[in-house]
């Protein structure tokens, strides 16, 4: 008989738009196996304790996730070593190898997003391709790899053909236009020399539907939680996502998630940022910032690996050596 009226009463208040919550046992009744921290449901709604629930009014169809990858620069425009001081490469298979964990986590819960994967590299190198397809061989989601000759964009950047930064900028407007010429929802652009965590997508895509639904805005993602955040003091302002906090921004790096509706939106920025060496080179993208909300998580769900005394390297209170080992 107890469990007949707790049924009933699990089913009276979901009708009426609410959850129970056994504080006895600290479970969820109504919440099928969900466990605390994990009570979302993609495109429907999004529950962070105690906070309640937002109902989710900007449904994500599907996402572009972008890749950049280069063997050949170390570290573009500057002469510095990275952390661990290894070869391009290991960063590269270490970088694709966890973000393969987080799409393949992301998917084992909800199989029927639409993924779609596109890799640019510009390494000219057989050997490196043969890599990649490897790396993400058996993944589950579209993938294409681009052998990518930075020649097409000859006429389009106003700078030395033979100047690193060159291949670097040409790199990123062809992942511009990509995504420009293509339909996925949303769009994460992602640079070689980041490590990810597991719930990298996931609680990006859980917190771009969250945020995006409450403030009924399109918004601008990025995965780290950089050094730079913490140089001077600033204000900002601090959102609760689908697992933890994010703080606005004023300013972004390469690696961000936004939506094809900024990116039309805001396309002449996107072309301004690549067709110049500007300072900073993201310029344009900040701008951006200075109009529409931008954030970044904390902790951090991705760690630039960078020269260790970068301000855009290393995020704050991670250890960083486990995540290598990892």
């Amino acid at each position: 008989m107890k469990k007949i009226l707790k049924k009933i009463l699990i089913k009276l208040n979901r009708l009426c738009g609410y959850e129970i919550i056994d504080q006895n046992e600290f479970s969820f009744p109504s919440l099928e196996n969900k466990k605390f921290n994990d009570l979302s449901t993609l495109n429907k709604k999004s529950i962070v304790l105690p906070l309640g629930e937002v109902n989710i009014t900007r449904k994500i169809k599907s996402l572009g996730i972008i890749v950049r990858t280069n063997s050949n620069i170390h570290i573009s425009d500057q002469n510095k070593k990275r952390i661990f001081n290894k070869d391009k490469i290991d960063y590269i298979e270490k970088s694709l190898k966890s973000l393969k964990t987080s799409i393949k986590s992301f998917k084992s819960k909800y199989n029927n997003f639409e993924i779609n994967l596109t890799i640019v590299d510009q390494s000219n190198d057989e050997n490196v391709i043969k890599k990649i397809e490897q790396i993400f061989s058996n993944l589950g989601v579209k993938i294409n790899i681009i052998n990518f000759d930075k020649n097409e964009f000859k006429n389009e950047i106003k700078l030395d053909y033979n100047k690193d930064v060159f291949g670097n900028l040409s790199s990123l407007l062809k992942c511009f236009k990509i995504a420009k010429n293509n339909n996925d929802d949303l769009y994460f652009f992602l640079e070689d020399d980041y490590l990810h965590k597991e719930s990298l997508i996931e609680e990006m895509i859980l917190t771009y539907e969250r945020i995006s639904s409450q403030i009924k805005k399109e918004i601008l993602l990025v995965p780290s939680d950089y050094p730079y955040l913490y140089m001077n003091e600033r204000s900002t302002k601090v959102l609760p996502g689908s697992h933890r906090h994010w703080q606005t921004l004023n300013k972004v790096l390469c690696s961000f998630m936004t939506s094809k509706e900024i990116l039309e939106i805001y396309w002449n920025n996107f072309l301004l940022t690549c067709q110049e060496h500007n300072e900073p080179i993201e310029k344009y993208l900040n701008e951006i910032c200075e109009k529409e909300v931008c954030l970044s998580p904390i902790p951090s769900l991705s760690v630039h690996m960078a020269n260790v005394n970068s301000i855009f390297g290393i995020s704050p209170f991670v250890d960083v050596k486990s995540e290598w080992n990892t």
